[in-house]
């Protein structure tokens, strides 16, 4: 192969073919392996409602043995014996575990999340009030963990072993390792009581105004961000220096092919297969995080509701809310997957065989 067939600094600037065909291989485009795409796509689509299943399984039991009583909460604590009775004969509760679980499985497929113990609402209408808060605040988080890791952590691996990369390092380690409460309770000294520029908790719907509702989710948002930024920054700054290190890269920079050109076009897309990996891994995680940081700001989510049917003895809101969850991260997990689709193409092939 001459100097010309690599993209080396013989050939004209005009003739460079080294970013479509570098020497390291790229993902292979769309639609050359079709079946095998289609493959790896109903594979995971299978597989999803069994893993549902043994989630909803193991959720089920496990609250079944739970000490707490439905029939106390629901009748309150000096309610005696016979009252209790009629209620569990009432809704089942006296039915051997399997035909309460297979029930609980009819009710699940019709979207029934069954009736709460304490409240006039369903299991259902309350998670339909608080799921669209949480979800708020996740799509934030994740939008704002996405933007500062890979700024900062593409900014190290350019500046690997010099201040930069070593003062990001420094910051990422710390933020890594500290609790979600105590940097929450820090930002709302320092934002809400210290400066005043944001509110110290509670939620305003975006129908109060944009300002108002941004106001009130910013700051939980980047306290549930702040960790796993630190977290995506050190992996996207570890696969970018991987990356940058390749033979095709100083090839298309001896080339005359800017820098820049080469991070946007190659490098950051095959560096991205990996974080968006951590990426899947914690948005599911960052549904049980968002508990601590929604009690600490006082936001009315699917945190602060698990948190309130738990001390009360609402069996039912506990199940429902672990229900959803656990369906959320497998749908997340899904889409990841599904995004391998788009910047790795080969590992549905190799996933498939």
């Amino acid at each position: 192969m001459n100097d010309h067939q690599r993209g080396g600094p013989s050939g004209a600037a005009g003739e460079i073919q080294v970013l479509d065909h570098p020497t390291e291989p790229l993902p292979t485009p769309m639609g050359r392996s079709t079946r095998s795409h289609l493959r790896f796509i109903v594979r995971r689509l299978l597989l999803a409602p069994v893993i549902l299943l043994g989630v909803a399984l193991a959720v089920f039991v496990v609250i079944d043995f739970s000490p707490n009583d439905p029939a106390r909460a629901a009748l309150g604590f000096f309610a005696d014996d016979d009252a209790r009775a009629r209620f569990a004969a009432e809704h089942g509760l006296d039915d051997p575990l399997p035909v309460r679980f297979v029930r609980f499985l009819g009710d699940l497929v019709h979207f029934d999340l069954g009736p709460s113990a304490v409240r006039p609402e369903s299991v259902g209408e309350l998670i339909a009030l608080a799921l669209p808060m949480t979800l708020q605040l996740l799509a934030i988080s994740a939008v704002l963990a996405v933007l500062i890791s890979l700024f900062l952590g593409t900014l190290a691996a350019r500046t690997e072993g010099r201040w930069p990369d070593r003062i990001i390092s420094f910051f990422a380690a710390i933020f890594q390792s500290s609790p979600q409460f105590w940097v929450g309770l820090l930002f709302i000294q320092l934002f809400a009581v210290g400066l005043g520029v944001l509110p110290s908790g509670g939620y305003q719907p975006l129908s109060a105004g944009f300002i108002y509702w941004f106001s009130s989710m910013v700051g939980p948002a980047v306290v549930l961000a702040l960790p796993f930024s630190a977290q995506m920054t050190r992996i996207v700054r570890a696969s970018m220096a991987d990356e940058l290190a390749k033979d095709y890269v100083r090839t298309a920079i001896g080339a005359g092919v800017p820098l820049r050109t080469v991070l946007w076009r190659n490098v950051l897309r095959n560096a991205l297969i990996t974080p968006i990996t951590v990426l899947g891994v914690h948005l599911g995680a960052a549904i049980s995080s968002a508990i601590l940081v929604e009690t600490v700001f006082n936001l009315p989510g699917m945190g602060s509701l698990l948190v309130s049917g738990v001390s009360q003895g609402d069996l039912g809101i506990v199940r429902g809310v672990a229900i959803v969850g656990a369906a959320a991260f497998v749908v997340i997990n899904l889409l990841v997957d599904f995004s391998y689709l788009i910047l790795n193409p080969r590992s549905a092939e190799a996933s498939s065989r």
